[in-house]
């Protein structure tokens, strides 16, 4: 059963693909944590089949445990990292390292939450999304107060 929040969530999101058979990577923008939570869940409900794990990189930390809670994922199945720049207190994430996750297939998801890419950096990941065959899904949740995910000059 999809909410209407999940619709809206899906409705505001740009794929952004060169296979027609596939959207290797997708960008959303949530409102809030319980947006961001139903989105989580959303992508780990649609790979679960794929017996692989659904990486996480900097989630929230109460949409994560909001999603364990309210939702029947396998939480075994979800890795978590978080990466953080000790001195400014943002967080950054090396694109380099994501390109890698996702070339190598080891994961059925990669979800970003809440980092920022040049649209050169997106078609990066895009195509290292493509060559591992993992979908890569790029959120960014308004209530944090950066929310632009990249020049949204995204070539399609």
């Amino acid at each position: 059963m999809i909410s209407i929040n999940n619709i809206n969530i899906i409705n505001n999101s740009t794929n952004i693909t060169t296979d027609t058979n596939a959207n290797w990577l997708q960008l959303t923008q949530v409102n809030n944590n319980c947006e961001l939570s139903s989105q989580y869940a959303h992508i780990c409900q649609q790979h679960k089949q794929q017996k692989k794990w659904v990486l996480f990189i900097n989630p929230e930390e109460s949409s994560i445990e909001q999603l364990l809670h309210t939702h029947d994922i396998d939480a075994s199945k979800i890795l978590m990292v978080n990466y953080k720049n000790a001195l400014k207190g943002n967080i950054k994430v090396e694109l380099a390292q994501i390109k890698s996750v996702l070339s190598k297939g080891n994961c059925s998801a990669v979800i970003v939450s809440n980092s920022s890419f040049a649209a050169q950096e997106i078609a990066q990941l895009e195509s290292s999304a493509k060559k591992g065959e993992t979908r890569c899904f790029l959120l960014k949740n308004k209530a944090t107060g950066n929310y632009p995910l990249a020049n949204q000059r995204v070539m399609h």
